[in-house]
């Protein structure tokens, strides 16, 4: 089964004792997956071809001329990761900072289930690989496998947006709508492993990609051949946030709502069917559902308590998005050295005023995200 990432050999990586063991994670990272039984794809741009060199033993590299756009990352698009794959075999796309344990005969299990499934796993936080004692993170997918036949329509749209690998939202977005066409399934064994370290993408980022996912995942309720109910029930959700928030003074709140939405989704239907394949067995169904019988007119104060506080559970976990630091009091323009005492009093009133007024904002905000199940 092949595997497609874009490997850069080159990360800052930092174990407890301040270490850093950037340079041999992304190695040892791919021949975890090699000893499991993959074979890899590695996507780079043009322009990193000397820097690669020769790469990695027994990977195959792929180098792509692209025009992203001056807010586009440095790696290549997601399009150019996935031309060219063949259609009628699973492949998987994952992070080149995903370390696999062993497990036998991994590849080929996961293969057979993902002939007619999409398959979704996640990874376990770790302080290092030296020490493997962590936790699920749940709040993303960290290998998502496929056969790309099977989910056409939602690769064809998917390949004209502007997703990298690296950004955030494709991993929320590509298998909502890829289980429309090949149900979801979560492998449930604890196998991939990921080095913590810090965030790598800003609210900006996050936010246009929001906007790209909702406009995505809306044109696919439009295509043919996709599964009759789940179309309908993303239909009664999707129209269900713009009907909620059509009227919102923070358009962000419209971008949490897809985000929650997206995670409900993943995790539900997926746990619906659950595997592991280190004793190759079917798992029981978690039980959830992603609607405990929510009319589609209905307010946050009308939902059920239980559903609430899973709710507030993943909103908790979820990164905020209000402000990055406190806001700074800072001079005007036009206050300097120069300026008379009477000018910096008058600016730094102006200030403060400033400060005032957009906290007040702030703790109406979150007032209104708490009675909403936020933290």
């Amino acid at each position: 089964m092949l595997l497609v990432t874009s490997a850069f050999p080159f990360l800052k990586r930092f174990d407890q004792n301040g270490t850093d063991v950037g340079g041999e994670l992304v190695g040892a990272c791919l021949k975890s997956w090699q000893d499991n039984g993959f074979r890899i794809l590695s996507v780079h741009n043009k322009s990193e071809e000397e820097l690669i060199g020769d790469g990695f033993p027994g990977v195959e590299y792929r180098f792509v001329e692209e025009d992203l756009g001056p807010t586009a990352r440095k790696t290549p698009s997601l399009a150019a990761v996935l031309s060219d794959l063949p259609q009628d075999e699973p492949v998987g796309i994952i992070n080149a900072d995903i370390f696999m344990a062993r497990a036998p005969c991994f590849a080929e299990r996961l293969s057979a289930l993902a002939i007619d499934s999409t398959i979704v796993m996640h990874r376990w936080e770790v302080p290092s690989l030296a020490d493997r004692r962590g936790q699920r993170f749940d709040l993303g997918v960290d290998l998502l496998a496929f056969t790309p036949a099977k989910v056409a329509p939602a690769l064809t749209a998917f390949m004209k947006l502007p997703y990298q690998l690296g950004v955030p939202w494709w991993d929320y977005a590509l298998p909502v709508a890829a289980s429309l066409y090949a149900p979801l399934t979560h492998v449930a064994d604890p196998i991939l492993l990921h080095h913590t370290h810090d965030q790598a993408w800003n609210d900006e980022e996050w936010h246009r990609f929001a906007k790209i996912s909702s406009d995505f995942l809306n044109s696919q309720l439009l295509v043919g051949g996709s599964d009759p109910t789940l179309t309908a029930e993303l239909r009664r959700r999707l129209a269900r946030i713009d009907r909620q928030h059509h009227a919102s003074k923070d358009p962000k709140e419209r971008d949490y709502a897809l985000a929650e939405l997206t995670l409900r989704w993943i995790q539900v239907y997926s746990e619906q069917r659950m595997f592991s394949l280190l004793s190759e067995m079917e798992l029981p169904a978690s039980g959830r559902m992603l609607s405990d019988a929510i009319p589609d007119d209905a307010d946050d104060d009308e939902l059920p308590a239980g559903l609430l506080e899973e709710l507030a559970h993943i909103r908790r976990k979820m990164p905020r998005r209000e402000f990055d630091s406190p806001p700074l009091l800072a001079l005007y323009k036009e206050v300097s050295t120069e300026s008379t005492a009477g000018q910096v009093v008058g600016a730094g009133f102006r200030d403060i005023s400033r400060v005032i007024l957009a906290t007040g904002k702030l703790l109406e905000r979150r007032m209104r995200r708490k009675r909403r199940g936020y933290s």
